[in-house]
């Protein structure tokens, strides 16, 4: 089985412009850096847009098109303290991912996007799971909120009731970038053994801060989003990165994943299952290896 961790549908009014113009001037630089390209960050949000996909029925195509079992889909709460609500609020749009995944069963895991420090969060949290069936949290510390502050632990705790695990953004450039150092996420999984939190994009530039969490606490994952840039733009680095992180972790530690849409601009995620599944590389991996991080790990995780 394979399952992407970490993947966004996107629909019209889901996110603001704020946000897709501080977004696309990095992003922009990115993509002419793998594709030799000019493109200005009007004409990335131009590409972003021709990806939105109000019926979902792009990304089931795109997932049977690399061979994908499952996706586990979120949002991003940018709104509460960043960007303003947007035209559709996130209860909306945790709201339409359950149904969508109730519309194709066996395809989705839903996790509801929030800002732990939305006054009604407990509310929407229980509607998510209770209500909705939803299977778990997405938290954006980049909105401005540190992962170990006691005003997430409510939330902590109902996770640790609910059994149900929480993805983090960690590391990265944009918004109040430091709010999601691995080592806030790792204080926070610390104080919660119970409860599996997934450091997504494994830490980016503080990848090491998170091979040591993951190493250290039984309850740490990390999933490998946005690494696509780091394969095009150096393979055989990338393949010893990845090496190097199974040594210290293990491959249960280590889930794939996309960030679909947005990356497959880098690599499509066909391409991006058959770096994972065929490396072309003579650093080694064992068919074992490559099958837990492909979906085995995100299994255990998830309960999928």
């Amino acid at each position: 089985m394979i399952i992407d961790s970490h993947v966004h549908l996107t629909r019209p009014g889901y996110v603001r412009q704020r946000f897709l113009g501080g977004h696309a001037r990095m992003a922009a630089s990115l993509y002419n850096r793998v594709h030799k390209t000019s493109i200005t960050p009007q004409q990335y949000v131009e590409m972003v847009r021709s990806r939105i996909d109000p019926s979902g029925e792009k990304l089931i195509a795109e997932m049977d098109a690399a061979r994908v079992d499952v996706s586990v889909i979120f949002g991003v709460d940018w709104a509460y303290a960043v960007t303003g609500e947007p035209r559709v609020a996130n209860r909306e749009q945790n709201r339409y991912l359950a149904e969508y995944a109730r519309r194709y069963p066996g395809r989705f895991v839903p996790l509801a996007a929030l800002d732990p420090r939305r006054p009604d969060a407990l509310e929407q949290a229980t509607e998510a799971i209770e209500a909705w069936g939803m299977k778990g949290f997405k938290l954006m510390p980049a909105a401005g909120f540190k992962p170990n502050d006691p005003l997430c632990f409510p939330l902590y705790e109902k996770c640790t009731q609910w059994k149900v695990p929480i993805m983090f953004h960690s590391g990265g450039l944009e918004f109040n970038w430091e709010y999601g150092s691995p080592n806030l996420i790792a204080s926070a999984a610390e104080a919660f053994p119970e409860v599996n939190m997934i450091m997504a994009h494994a830490g980016l530039e503080s990848w090491e801060q998170c091979r040591l969490a993951c190493a250290a606490l039984p309850n740490c994952f990390m999933d490998i989003s946005i690494r696509q840039f780091d394969y095009r733009i150096n393979r055989h680095k990338f393949y010893q990165w990845l090496r190097d992180m199974i040594d210290w972790t293990g491959p249960w530690k280590i889930l794939f994943a996309s960030d679909a849409p947005l990356p497959t601009f880098y690599l499509p995620t066909k391409d991006w299952v058959a770096a994972i599944d065929q490396p072309q590389s003579d650093v080694e991996f064992t068919r074992e290896e490559r099958d837990i991080i492909l979906g085995r790990a995100a299994q255990a995780v998830f309960g999928c």
